[in-house]
Order: C-alpha cells, then structure tokens, then sequence
C-alpha cells in the first residue's frame, strides 16, 4: 500500500513540474522577440513617435562610389537622425574604433564592419545631398544582438530606442528648414 501511494505522489510530482516547465517556456517565447523580423521591430518602435517627427524608411543616397540605402532617416526639431539597423544574433564586442567588430552565436563567430562606421558613410552623404547645416545625429539600432562593449550612446539596442529620442529635446532646426530636409528626402 505504502508503495502504491509513494509511486502516486511521484507522477503527481512529476506531472506539476512538467507543467511549470511548460508554463516558464511558453512566458518566455512571449517575451521573446527573436521570432520577430528585426525591421519588424525597428519599425514598431519608430511608430511610436509623435507628430514631431518624420520618418523616412530605405531613403537611396548616391555615395562617393555607388549608391547606398539608408535604413531610416528621421527628421525633427530636435536634429535629423540617421538610423542603421544591425540585425545579427548573438554577442556583439570590439571597440567603437576597430574595423570590425566580432558576433559570436551558438556555431557562428564572424566578423562585421563597423556599423559606426557605415552609418559615418551615410551621414556625410546625407549631409551632401541636403546641403544644408544641420544637426545629423547618427544611430545604430541592434535588434537582436546583445551589446557586449560599450560603444557609445549612439549603438544601442532595439528596446531603448524611444529613451534615445526621448532624450533628445533642444529644438535645433526651425520648421523651414525641417520641410525643406522632407521635401528633398520625398523626392
């Protein structure tokens, strides 16, 4: 008899940790966003923001050789912000000055360029192809990736990206200025 309810509570056990294993797996695949395109991600945040600002996805700009698209352009009283998206899973190190930086996953270790650095490329073509003097305030946005070094204010991840434009506030360009960077970025 003893035996029979012994085995009893064992199963019994046995069934309620499952259950919670089950319950913790299924919190944390709703909390994670991995499944989630990292454009997907970038784009519903950028959503979020007010009337103040206008966003421009994928704006073509002709380099010093070829042409190149810029993932996000934002333009608002608060600067012209132009955002680069990193959408690489795993750990991201190096140095904000490095060539490349490292991503190493579970299987993968690669190198990339610089993100810091391609985003310089598109703000000096932007400043180039506007003409104006203006603020340009450039980002890097990591969707997926975790940030190992510290890059900087402007390389961030994905989930403080409303914090980095909340965080800019000074009104720097006039509402001429802000519909003559729209009008050129719509043609």
């Amino acid at each position: 008899m003893i035996d029979i309810v012994s085995i009893y509570w064992v199963k019994i056990l046995a069934t309620l940790l499952i259950f919670l294993a089950l319950i913790i797996l299924f919190v944390r695949s709703a909390n994670d966003k991995s499944n989630i395109p990292g454009v997907e991600l970038v784009q519903r945040e950028l959503d979020k923001l007010n009337g103040n600002y206008a966003v421009f996805c994928n704006v073509v700009i002709h380099l010093e050789r070829g042409v190149s698209q810029i993932p996000y352009v934002v333009v608002s009283p608060y600067g012209v912000f132009v955002v680069a998206c990193c959408y690489h899973f795993g750990k991201i190190s190096g140095q904000k000055n490095d060539r490349e930086w490292r991503v190493k996953a579970i299987g993968v270790d690669e190198r990339i360029l610089n993100p810091l650095w391609e985003n310089r490329k598109y703000v000096n073509a932007l400043e180039k192809k506007l003409n104006l003097s203006l603020p340009f305030i450039p980002l890097v946005v990591f969707t997926h990736a975790k940030l190992i070094d510290d890059f900087g204010l402007v390389a961030i991840n994905v989930s403080r990206l409303q914090k980095f434009f909340s965080s800019h506030t000074n009104v720097l360009i006039g509402q001429a200025d802000q519909k003559s960077v729209i009008a050129i970025l719509k043609e």
